[in-house]
């Protein structure tokens, strides 16, 4: 999984807060700011890699579901409405994380992309199969 970047980092943030398109802004936190190919960010959302180019491309036939630029949101952490049409500011407001929120994220932030891809594409019976493990180890833990 991709590290996530502290955009104080940036030199000019107002710059960035400019780009004017869903399109310019998803290009800029892939490519300049996290150094992902459009592949890498697809196999992070679950989608194709054609996706991410048509979101990129600004094509109007293919516009993200508000599910997609929730996930986008939280993975660069971006607020989505920055990310959607440009409204500041561009990092969202700190918020409360549950401990088991917390939790749970950090678990997944450990698994690799191949590992991730894996777990995108279970069916609904090996997730049920994968989650009963789960429930059986931590119970005995």
């Amino acid at each position: 999984m991709a590290t996530r970047k502290n955009y104080e980092s940036l030199p000019d943030l107002r710059a960035v807060a400019k780009l004017g398109t869903f399109a310019e802004r998803l290009h800029f936190l892939r490519k300049i700011h996290h150094g992902m190919n459009q592949n890498e960010l697809a196999l992070e959302l679950g989608v194709s890699q054609s996706t991410i180019a048509n979101y990129e491309m600004g094509n109007r036939k293919v516009s993200p579901s508000a599910q997609i630029v929730s996930r986008l949101a939280v993975f660069f952490g971006v607020n989505s409405d920055w990310l959607i049409n440009g409204t500041l500011p561009i990092l969202p407001e700190k918020s409360f994380v549950p401990p088991e929120v917390a939790a749970r994220d950090a678990l997944f932030k450990s698994l690799t992309q191949k590992e991730t891809a894996a777990l995108i594409a279970l069916t609904g019976k090996q997730r049920k199969e994968l989650t009963a493990h789960i429930k059986s180890y931590l119970k005995n833990a």
